[in-house]
């Protein structure tokens, strides 16, 4: 690894942010953050190549949303992920790798697994990653101020 690399490892998720999610704007019932940063690719050469939410010419204040899905790992049970381990394709990686999108992640992935030890929205006990339901890890971040 070098100084200054951009993308690295990540693992596939249950869900694969992809290039056309971010430049559609897409929104996602289980979003977990709002990115609006474009598509950011450092080409081999000198240029830098834009693509911007909404695909435009220029940046257009819209946002897509990113699924708690991205964040759960196909092949590990009781992981939640965060940073750029996000699961996303080359393009989408290029947009939702920021710092600001990664401490989102990071606060998703925080209060998904206190609320899942705490048996997420029943008395049962502990509940799996998966089986918490979107709108509970939703809400929980909306109350601790989180704009979704």
């Amino acid at each position: 690894m070098w100084i200054g690399t951009r993308e690295t490892r990540r693992l596939v998720g249950e869900y694969v942010l992809t290039r056309d999610d971010v430049l559609s704007a897409r929104r996602f019932d289980d979003a977990i953050a709002l990115c609006g940063a474009p598509i950011e690719d450092h080409d081999a050469g000198e240029a830098t190549l834009w693509r911007y939410v909404g695909d435009a010419e220029g940046p257009t204040g819209r946002t897509y949303g990113v699924p708690y899905r991205c964040l759960l790992p196909v092949e590990v049970d009781g992981l939640v992920i965060a940073g750029r381990w996000l699961s996303a394709t080359h393009d989408a990686h290029a947009s939702a790798r920021s710092i600001g999108q990664c401490l989102a992640y990071g606060q998703a992935a925080g209060t998904a697994a206190a609320l899942t030890a705490k048996g997420g929205t029943s008395a049962k006990g502990a509940v799996a990653l998966r089986d918490l339901p979107a709108d509970a890890l939703r809400a929980a971040l909306r109350a601790d101020g989180a704009i979704l």
